[in-house]
């Protein structure tokens, strides 16, 4: 069955973006943004797909044909923005609607964002051909560019790299209201009663958002060894497949092993 909605993480690869700066990579922050879409709408049991899922080199035409062949009735197109400017922008082709990208961009004012403008945009010279090619040569599947902030803004960085997934959020709860699908918000996991989420140096309190803990203790089997593969950086809600298990296990057993004979 065809999926709901595709999504494209911009760039990847050789291309880190022009959404780029000292706190993070347009390539991996859309990315991150995009696994947490998809893992979301399956969650509502909404289908989606992805172009990209790791830090892969994908060309424009190879890109648009991805979503032109996909069959979905949608595309979201994940950026980050640059250049100058401050708020999220969200393209949509000149055959789409404005009802749609402007759903979305009312949860993302919600989310914190500032919304600077929902456009737009026919290729010079002909205003009957859209300027952007992931509208031009995807076909009839509705696609709208979402610049989530710019890079280059100190506030729309900072709200970028710490609350990018109550953004990427607002994007799914937004194409569920266009759509009259059904929504809930995600459940907060607060960590086990046996082990208290670090706090903040100096103050005593928790951290916050509750994911802290969590991508610090994936962090640690990382710094160990214990895991290698940086899929796994994206995805530390999601269960290891028993052979994952195993391969750790044995990683860790060889570790304490060689200790004990040093």
């Amino acid at each position: 069955m065809a999926p709901t909605v595709i999504i494209d993480p911009g760039h990847g690869g050789i291309d880190p973006g022009g959404g780029t700066n000292a706190l993070f990579a347009e390539k991996d922050l859309v990315l991150k943004i995009s696994l947490y879409q998809q893992r979301r709408f399956a969650e509502l049991n909404i289908s989606a797909t992805l172009t990209r899922t790791t830090d892969q080199t994908l060309e424009s035409e190879a890109r648009a044909a991805l979503v032109k062949s996909s069959g979905a009735r949608f595309c979201l197109s994940n950026h980050i923005n640059a250049g100058g400017g401050q708020g999220a922008e969200l393209i949509y082709s000149i055959y789409g609607t404005a009802a749609f990208p402007r759903a979305m961009a009312l949860e993302l004012q919600a989310a914190g964002m500032a919304v600077r403008r929902v456009y737009t945009r026919t290729y010079p010279g002909n205003a009957k051909q859209d300027y952007y090619f992931m509208h031009r040569d995807t076909g009839n599947v509705e696609t709208v560019i979402i610049e989530y902030g710019f890079a280059d803004n100190a506030q729309d960085a900072q709200l970028l790299n710490t609350k990018w997934q109550s953004l990427a959020e607002a994007v799914v709860k937004g194409f569920c209201t266009y759509n009259k699908l059904p929504y809930t918000p995600p459940k907060i996991q607060a960590p086990p009663t046996d082990t208290p989420a670090p706090s903040t140096p100096g103050t005593g309190q928790p951290n916050t958002p509750a994911a802290d803990w969590k991508q610090e203790a994936v962090e640690w089997l990382y710094e160990q060894g214990l895991l290698t593969d940086a899929t796994w950086r994206n995805q530390i809600d999601q269960p290891l497949p028993l052979w994952a298990e195993a391969i750790l296990l044995r990683r860790l057993y060889e570790k304490l092993t060689n200790r004990d004979e040093a």
